[in-house]
């Protein structure tokens, strides 16, 4: 991608829509601002975080879905697992008003559902669009899509003496970890994971997947001139189908354009690896904590897996304001992985189930589920995330022992 300044007085590319301004998507419309792009979003009932994130990042605050629907060409639906629904039905709901009232759209609306979510579900919400009357030709068209990476930033932050600088993380500025954090003080370099870098711009970056039958860069069906541009600048990627492997011949070697759903898996599997990861290491430190052998533990690791450690310390001290996200986000991909398609047993196999509940512990139970992107006070290192993990462990412990003596004292 290259980035340009658009000559002062130009007008803009186009005004695109983003529900929400959380931050990834406030980060997103970052990206697309600096890039000669309006961006629009409705607020309306939204807390005054969000409200803040879109008029620092310079987005247009919109009073309603009608008038983002009016305006915008392009909706990116950047939401939690659990409000992905929701929203689709409000730009239903508004496509209809727009198109019952006096200045119905002359051309499709593209509403793209970027969120992690799994393939049954993408499913079900692109087919409640066609349930509701919408027309593809004229209403709405919908786009499957998905974000792998973190939130895009400009320009990593360097370390210094006494910090290690992370890079940029969807929790905000760089999360630093103290030299005297742990006894083990991980300070070297860390290798940065899930994100892109464009030296010639500044700018880090997340790829943006989609598949189905509508891609921005299709130039025959997509009706508006920027579309390679913005799909240049989000780094979306439209898939191919791989060949039907019960196919034989040269059938077996064709691939096909892809379908809804399939960006929403490769969403899916991707975030099991590091997710997955994520929870097995809160486990593991939590459990260190407990038996008191957290220092033997991150000192085994940093003489025989730094980089294990160093990419643990990064998840684990970046979750806590996401963790109650993920909980709805690990049930997606239990559905995923448990889908007909797929095969693996709900009952028997079905991993994902039981990492959900382990982000929902900290969202629940400790003081970590607390935390807030940009405001973080608790979990930034592992001696403190430990701390707060295990002050959890024990009020659950003290619970389960009050529950105990009464039942005993009942018999």
């Amino acid at each position: 991608m290259s980035e340009k300044t658009e000559p002062k007085g130009q007008e803009p590319r186009a005004k695109i829509g983003i529900i929400s301004m959380g931050d990834m998507g406030s980060a997103l419309a970052s990206l697309l601002i600096a890039n000669g792009y309006v961006v629009s979003t409705n607020c309306t009932g939204r807390s005054q975080d969000t409200i803040d994130r879109a008029i620092t990042v310079g987005a247009e605050l919109l009073p309603t879905d009608e008038a983002l629907i009016t305006q915008c060409d392009v909706i990116l639906s950047v939401v939690p697992p659990a409000q992905a629904a929701a929203t689709a039905e409000r730009i239903i709901t508004a496509v209809k008003s727009v198109s019952s009232g006096p200045n119905p759209r002359c051309t499709p609306l593209y509403f793209a559902d970027m969120n992690a979510i799994s393939p049954s579900t993408v499913k079900s919400i692109a087919a409640s669009f066609t349930t509701a009357g919408l027309d593809p030709d004229h209403d709405v068209r919908f786009v499957d899509g998905c974000i792998l990476g973190v939130t895009p930033s400009r320009k990593q932050q360097t370390s210094s003496s006494s910090t290690t600088a992370l890079g940029p993380s969807s929790t905000g500025p760089a999360a630093q970890i103290s030299a005297a954090s742990t006894p083990t003080n991980p300070v070297v370099s860390f290798p940065q994971e899930d994100i892109l870098h464009d030296p010639t711009t500044g700018w880090s970056y997340p790829l943006l997947p989609t598949s189905g039958p509508w891609s921005f860069t299709d130039e025959s069906t997509f009706p508006y001139p920027y579309g390679n541009h913005f799909a240049s600048t989000l780094h979306i990627e439209h898939m191919l189908s791989d060949p039907n492997p019960n196919s034989s011949g040269a059938e077996k070697q064709q691939t096909s354009s892809s379908e809804i759903g399939q960006a929403s898996a490769l969403k899916n599997v991707y975030a099991a690896l590091a997710k997955g990861f994520a929870a097995l290491s809160l486990l593991s430190l939590s459990t260190a904590h407990s038996l008191r052998i957290l220092p033997s533990f991150l000192s085994s690791l940093k003489r025989l897996a730094p980089s294990r450690l160093n990419t643990m310390t990064r998840y684990v001290t970046t979750l806590p304001p996401k963790a109650y996200r993920w909980v709805r986000e690990m049930e997606e991909i239990s559905k995923t992985f448990t889908d007909e398609e797929v095969g693996w047993n709900e009952d028997k196999e079905d991993v994902f189930k039981h990492v959900a509940g382990v982000f929902r512990f900290v969202a629940d139970e400790t003081v970590l589920g607390q935390e807030k992107v940009g405001k973080r006070k608790r979990g930034l290192d592992l001696e403190d995330l430990c701390q707060a993990m295990g002050d959890g462990l024990e009020g659950r412990r003290k619970k389960r022992a009050v529950e105990k003596e009464g039942e005993e004292s009942e018999k």
